[in-house]
């Protein structure tokens, strides 16, 4: 190659290496942006996923505001402008520092006054500050780019929480006016459940009572959330109460009551509300039921199974069992629970005697020849296990012996034991104890059967301890023998007939029994478990039509029986255990269009998620990070310096719990004046300079300013040390309300 081409191909490959290396750096910087873009598109990812595990309950699933999401309605939007940049419709990066800024700190010290918390670690919540920095992006990000990634997150926790259920409606479709939809996983949903379909919000409607109001001459009136529902219609000294409530407040209008259970109340039963008796004449839940349960375990295998009774099963019909569907082929009466009658039973008696009363549970429906029985509860003796009694033990504890005979048969569990020594329970007691204003009581002769009452009681509490004296005590008695010692602790002082006592030790009840009796097996029985009487039950007699009838020891019971094709549509055979409940197919009925949504149209095959609902009755947020609730009113700094004439002077403002500015530059000539704003109402800060970030080593005691509230103004002058970097801050926000401090 001769030296003219030599020269031509040297030119041509530094040609190519210069258009190489401008490409190179061109795309280097396309890059280099495309990284950071990855970067903060990554950092916002994770904060995405906080706002859904942390945020979204009171502002939105994507920040669009407690009211416009459902949610709290006291949470503000925080997807908007102003904390986006934007001033009057353009950017403005200065805009944007501020409102980065205020959201770090709000979300770190939270807001006094309202339900907004302290998240921030250092301020004893729970999210570090690199969590806190990624939440920040999130809410910043220009545009709101990053709230589809808040909604996907929330998406996905609200569609695990309902295992991914899908609409399944006969028609393909659930229309706008329905109000019971099928999903192929009911078990997933609960009563008084908010769920979602698409934007639609929906709540699956409580347990309620179908009652008529005012009834027996009383007035419909208004009943506050937790009022009790009593019986009107239980004999003798049963106790009235059901054990149930009203979960919501009702008007005088309603006649559909929410209650917390009806284990206790049947149709036709009039019950009491305060001074009102409602009738209940029926029953709603927003998942069906048959209302009936298992009252044996049934493994993956068996095609049938025993039922505590048949109303609501039908042949042909539906029915699920935890997450398996089940179709009913047939329904009998004649399943038998291998238990019989022990004693014979008259016509009239309201209680019976069976071999095995451990077995049944409330509601049961049981049959004895052509009579059906429903089994009301077993028969409690009131009293109760203190400790845990193993297979052998033959010594137990108890609560009391009230109710408790010597040779009489007790059950626990499914054992009886036969008490064999009796010994109750024993106090000492300190007699004639003060009373609130330190005058002594006198002592006095106490008759067996008095009862030992609390001294101290709250409003609506009753000064009854349940116990009362087994034998009478006289005047110079300190060993009284009580019915139990539940109720009374050591140390405490209870009345006895206008006498005050103190208790200064207790011996608890004690049985002697033989383990076993009647053919029982000795089994293991919990700490506080109940101690009922033999194997009685109280019972309803001559239910479903049936006639009450005599019959005669030996006697079988018998229960439902139902037979059943297993796993239908799709479900998977499961384990079921005893008292699992048996409901009416995958239905959920519901309320449309709640939290300001309209009911709309929706195909099968959309997710049904859980819609979780804001916290009920959040705290509100008091004493954090300077910030005082219920702060006193405006107060200063104290008496201003007498300044020096040469003075530089530096204007900070302290706002939103943040300076205005995170670096001051002064020259090294003089003394400095810095006068801080403080305009966070109710919010303490100062302005203060130290020589590093360490906080350990003042700059000049001269240069930490006094506490003051805001609003309000402060002034601090000091002398300048030598030229260099420093640090100045908030004494009371010392981590979120810093600068550079720099002597030129």
């Amino acid at each position: 190659m001769n030296t003219s081409k030599q020269v031509n191909a040297m030119v041509l490959v530094l040609f190519l290496l210069v258009i190489a290396t401008g490409a190179y750096a061109l795309w280097d910087t396309t890059r280099a942006d495309s990284a950071k873009d990855d970067q903060v598109e990554m950092t916002a990812e994770r904060g995405a996923n906080t706002f859904a595990l942390n945020c979204r309950l009171c502002h939105g699933d994507r920040g669009q505001g407690g009211v416009a999401g459902g949610r709290l309605p006291s949470a503000p939007a925080l997807a908007r402008d102003d904390l986006q940049g934007i001033e009057n419709g353009t950017f403005n990066q200065d805009a944007l520092d501020s409102a980065f800024k205020f959201v770090t700190n709000t979300v770190t010290c939270g807001r006094v006054g309202t339900a907004m918390p302290t998240w921030g670690q250092s301020q004893g919540g729970t999210l570090s500050d690199e969590q806190i920095r990624q939440l920040t992006i999130l809410i910043t990000a220009r545009e709101g780019e990053f709230w589809a990634l808040a909604q996907a997150h929330a998406d996905e926790l609200d569609a695990e929480a309902t295992g991914h259920a899908t609409l399944q409606m006969p028609d393909e479709v659930f229309a706008a006016s329905g109000t019971e939809l099928i999903v192929n996983n009911a078990a997933a949903f609960s009563l008084d459940q908010y769920i979602r379909i698409e934007d639609e919000r929906l709540h699956v409607l409580p347990l309620e009572l179908e009652v008529e109001r005012g009834v027996d001459g009383t007035d419909a009136i208004e009943h506050s959330t937790g009022t009790p529902i009593v019986a009107t219609q239980l004999a003798g000294e049963e106790d009235p109460a059901t054990g149930e409530s009203l979960t919501a407040l009702i008007t005088a209008e309603d006649t559909l009551l929410p209650v917390s259970g009806a284990k206790r109340i049947r149709i036709g039963d009039t019950v009491q509300l305060g001074d009102e008796r409602v009738r209940v004449n029926g029953f709603s839940a927003g998942i069906p039921t048959t209302g009936q349960t298992l009252t044996t375990s049934i493994g993956r295998t068996p095609d049938h199974f025993l039922a505590s009774g048949a109303e609501g099963i039908e042949v042909g019909a539906f029915i699920r069992m935890d997450g398996e569907l089940m179709q009913v082929t047939a329904v009998a009466d004649d399943g038998d629970s291998d238990i019989a009658l022990d004693q014979a039973l008259s016509l009239s008696a309201a209680r019976i005697s069976v071999d095995d009363a451990g077995f049944f549970q409330t509601d049961y429906v049981i049959r004895i020849d052509d009579e059906r029985i429903r089994v009301i509860d077993a028969v409690d003796t009131g009293q109760t296990l203190r400790a845990t009694v193993g297979r052998a033990e033959t010594t137990i504890t108890v609560s009391g012996t009230a109710g408790l005979e010597l040779g009489m048969v007790i059950r626990m569990g499914r054992e009886l034991l036969e008490i064999t020594d009796l010994q109750p329970a024993v106090i000492e007691v300190g007699r004639g104890a003060a009373d609130e204003e330190g005058i002594a009581t006198q002592a006095a002769s106490h008759a067996a059967g008095t009862s030992i009452l609390k001294t101290e009681v709250a409003e609506d509490e009753e000064p009854q301890t349940g116990q009362t004296l087994l034998e009478a005590v006289g005047l110079d008695d300190t060993t009284f023998t009580v019915s139990g010692t539940s109720g009374l602790a050591e140390g405490e002082t209870f009345e006895l007939d206008g006498e005050l006592v103190t208790v200064d030790s207790m011996e608890p009840a004690r049985l002697r029994v033989a383990r076993g009796v009647d053919g029982s097996s000795a089994a293991t029985h919990p700490a506080r478990g109940s101690i009922f009487e033999r194997n009685l039950l109280d019972v309803e007699r001559g239910v479903e039509g049936s006639r009450a009838a005599s019959h005669d020891g030996g006697d079988q019971l018998f229960l439902t029986e139902v037979e059943m094709e297993r796993a239908v549509e799709g479900s998977v055979r499961e384990d079921h255990s005893k008292k699992a409940e048996i409901f009416l197919g995958q239905r959920l009925i519901v309320e449309r269009g709640v939290f300001e949504t309209q009911p709309a149209e929706h195909p099968n095959g959309v997710l049904v998620r859980d819609f979780p609902p804001p916290p009920e009755g959040p705290a509100t947020t008091g004493e954090v990070c300077g910030q005082l609730l219920g702060a006193g009113p405006r107060a200063t700094a104290g008496p201003a310096p007498t300044l020096a004439p040469d003075a530089q002077e530096v204007a900070i403002v302290a706002d939103n719990i943040a300076f205005d500015t995170d670096s001051i530059t002064v020259q090294a000539d003089g003394p400095v004046v810095v006068s801080m704003d403080n305009q966070d109402e109710a919010v303490d800060h100062n302005f203060a300079v130290y020589t590093d970030d360490t906080a350990s080593e003042q700059l000049a005691p001269a240069s930490i300013g006094s506490i003051c509230r805001g609003p309000c103004d402060e002034i601090v002058q000091f002398e300048l040390p030598e030229p260099g970097s420093y640090f100045f801050r908030c004494d009371v926000h010392p981590t979120i309300m810093t600068g550079e401090f720099i002597v030129e």
